[in-house]
């Protein structure tokens, strides 16, 4: 399964580095599924490409690439239906992006315009949505789209003036005879005591007891305020038909121009992807991967979270030479050898040039895989509950198994480690053989079983160990792992090798010790594997 597969290779280290400007390329990222169509992903690397020539001219105008992402990022959604009348918002978000489209055509090349397809929408709607001095990326209706419109706004704030008027007249009486007035408030709290008689306060207030000591008061509304108040609720309505009629007027070109909206997404979307992937492969020194009809060939792939690790550790980091043709390979090699890190390695280029985006080897040539399939450790086992841990191995291999028909990549990292090793290597061999005659998968298969069988079609390979020549089994400067951990990544040669079916060679014992195992364990246990020999 893919979610396996990215989990296990650590390719969200890459991803989450990949960072798109707009909400159509953030969802596209989100969506995103492995390219399966060749065409599809030399398109998608030949964008990549093409905006890669303008961050080198950009090198030197730093501003205007600043400007760029500052357009993608302004540019909104926008209703993707069409609407017999679009709301005040919608016509909003279609204004906003077209200010920003235009923006972001203005500061690109012709050259790359043409490439992305990035094309002014026509009929003028910048003017029409601009109507009435509005600045480029609000939106209202402004009185200037219909003159009647205009009067009855210009009535509604007679209308509030009045209104105005007549509460400043009645808070400048209240204030006149009791030293308080309501100033756009509801109610007042008063002491009963300052109103006096409450009867002569009765044409002016509406009182009622609030307790012993105060009366809540109210303005009291004349037949001028009624007036005013109904005047106003029918300028209201009035008003709000009018910008009915105003917005259906000015959503009906809209609408013609939603198909060259959404088109123009697209072509942004493409763009802003673009960018997004030239940016990370000048930032993570990634190169254009090469597709191809034969063999696997990886030149200095670079798994970038080991290469991280190894660089908090300050440990050397080798990237992975190698090649890996159809059918199956078994890979030897002792822990710490780095059997893992070549099939993470694997995996991690190809879920990263199938993204569409380019990777971090010197050269990596790959064909497109349909399935992507790990077997090991990692995965949850939730929906597995009362399996042990071979049985749950057994579990993915049967998902896995069904797809090696078709173009498949399949990582099996210590696959069966957990039975005898007698049956571990019958297992092994029985998968190897059946994967030998579908040329169709590649998959790769990390183990210690020694006693799996040489088998045509099969490759064997391991991973080079210790170097024996300058072995240094003293101990290293002081004693905390990482400074164990330094010393044996210095004496390990981590590179494939052809694996000689007779050849014996371990590592374990010798990795023991310089992990801290007392020399005299150390010693016994090798006199037990000469003992075996």
């Amino acid at each position: 399964m893919i979610d396996d597969v990215r989990s296990y290779s650590g390719f969200d280290a890459l991803w989450q580095r990949f960072l798109p400007e707009t909400p159509f390329g953030r969802a596209a990222k989100e969506r995103a599924v492995p390219i399966t169509e060749e065409p599809a992903l030399e398109a998608a690397w030949d964008r990549t490409d093409a905006v890669l020539g303008l961050l080198e001219e950009l090198d030197a105008d730093r501003v205007r690439l600043d400007r760029i992402a500052h357009h993608l990022r302004r540019l909104p959604r926008f209703p993707e239906e069409p609407r017999d009348t679009f709301d005040e918002v919608e016509l909003f978000q279609l204004k906003k992006f077209l200010f920003n489209h235009g923006s972001l055509l203005s500061l690109l090349p012709d050259s790359l315009k043409e490439f992305f397809c990035l094309r002014e929408i026509p009929g003028g709607l910048g003017e029409l949505l601009g109507t009435g001095r509005q600045g480029d990326e609000s939106f209202h209706v402004a009185d200037a789209y219909d003159p009647e419109l205009a009067v009855v706004r210009q009535a509604l704030r007679d209308n509030e003036a009045a209104a105005r008027a007549l509460r400043d007249r009645s808070d400048h009486a209240l204030r006149e005879r009791w030293g308080f007035a309501f100033e756009g408030r509801a109610f007042l709290l008063v002491p009963r005591d300052r109103l006096g008689d409450p009867s002569s306060a009765a044409a002016l207030l509406d009182l009622e007891p609030w307790d012993a000591a105060q009366l809540c008061v109210r303005p009291r509304t004349g037949a001028e305020a009624l007036r005013l108040a109904e005047e106003k609720t029918a300028l209201l309505s009035r008003e709000r038909g009018l910008e009915a009629r105003v917005l259906s007027a000015i959503s009906a070109p809209l609408r013609e121009a939603l198909p060259a909206f959404l088109e123009q997404a697209r072509a942004v979307e493409a763009f802003d992807l673009a960018l997004a992937g030239a940016r990370l492969a000048r930032e993570a020194r990634l190169t254009r991967p090469v597709l191809v009809e034969g063999e696997i060939r990886i030149e200095r792939g670079r798994h970038l979270p080991t290469e991280t690790l190894c660089e908090s550790l300050g440990t050397p980091y080798t990237p992975l030479d190698a090649t890996f043709g159809a059918g199956p390979t078994v890979l030897f090699g002792s822990n710490m050898g780095g059997k893992t890190v070549v099939l993470k390695t694997l995996a991690f280029l190809q879920l990263a040039a199938q993204s569409g985006l380019f990777v971090p080897a010197a050269l990596f040539a790959t064909r497109v895989f349909r399935n992507f399939h790990y077997v090991g450790e990692g995965r949850s086992r939730e929906e597995g509950r009362g399996l042990s841990g071979f049985g749950f191995e057994i579990r993915q291999f049967n998902e896995a198994h069904a797809d090696f028909g078709g173009a498949t990549l399949a990582l099996f990292d210590e696959f069966a480690r957990t039975t005898s090793s007698g049956e571990a290597e019958a297992l092994l061999s029985a998968i190897l053989e059946d994967l030998a005659a579908r040329r169709g998968a590649v998959a790769l298969f990390s183990t210690h079983f020694r006693g799996v069988r040489r088998l045509p079609g099969v490759r064997y390979l391991r991973m080079g160990g210790l170097d024996r020549t300058r072995l240094d089994l003293a101990a290293p400067e002081g004693e905390e792992l990482s400074d164990r951990i330094r010393h044996i990544d210095r004496q390990m040669r981590f590179c494939l090798e052809p694996d000689a079916p007779r050849e014996r060679r371990s590592d374990a014992v010798t990795v023991a010790r310089l992990l801290g195992l007392p020399p005299a364990l150390a010693r016994r246990a090798e006199e037990f594997i000469h003992e075996e020999d």
